[in-house]
C-alpha cells in the first residue's frame, strides 16, 4: 500500500461517526422443518458513516409532496456487505434501518454502498 493511501485511509475512518449492524436473511427449517428466511445479524458495532445527499428539491403534486435523497454508507474496504442485507445504524443519537440497495464501490481507502430506508409494513 502506497504512503499516500494509509494517510487518506486514516483521514476517512476519522470521518466514521456511527456504529452498523449488518443482518443477512438465511434459509433455516423451522420446527414443523419447512424453509423459512430468517434475519441473522453477520457484523456487528463496525465504524461508519451516513451521508445523505438530496437529489432534487421537493416535487409538488395534487395529492402529495416528493423529494429523492440518496444515502451513502461509508466503511472500511475489508467490510462485505451484500446487497440486499439489511443495516442498522446509530448516529450522532439515532439510529436508523436502512436496506442495501446495490453494489458497493470499493476503493483503497473505503468503500460506499448505496441504501434505502427499511420501512416495515404491519
Amino acid at each position: 500500500m502506497l504512503p499516500k493511501i494509509s494517510l487518506v485511509k486514516r483521514a476517512v475512518e476519522h470521518l466514521y461517526d456511527g456504529r452498523m449492524t449488518v443482518e443477512e436473511a438465511r434459509k433455516e427449517k423451522n420446527a414443523k422443518n419447512i424453509t423459512a428466511l430468517v434475519w441473522s445479524a453477520v457484523i456487528e458495532d463496525v465504524p461508519c458513516r451516513v451521508s445523505y445527499k438530496t437529489i432534487a428539491p421537493a416535487g409538488r403534486s395534487d395529492t402529495v409532496d416528493s423529494t429523492a435523497q440518496t444515502i451513502t454508507l461509508f466503511t472500511a474496504p475489508a467490510i462485505d456487505i451484500k446487497p440486499g442485507s439489511r443495516v442498522t445504524v446509530t448516529q450522532r443519537g439515532r439510529t436508523i434501518r436502512f436496506s442495501c440497495a446495490g453494489i458497493p464501490a470499493v476503493y483503497e481507502s473505503h468503500q460506499e454502498i448505496p441504501l434505502t430506508r427499511w420501512e416495515e409494513h404491519p
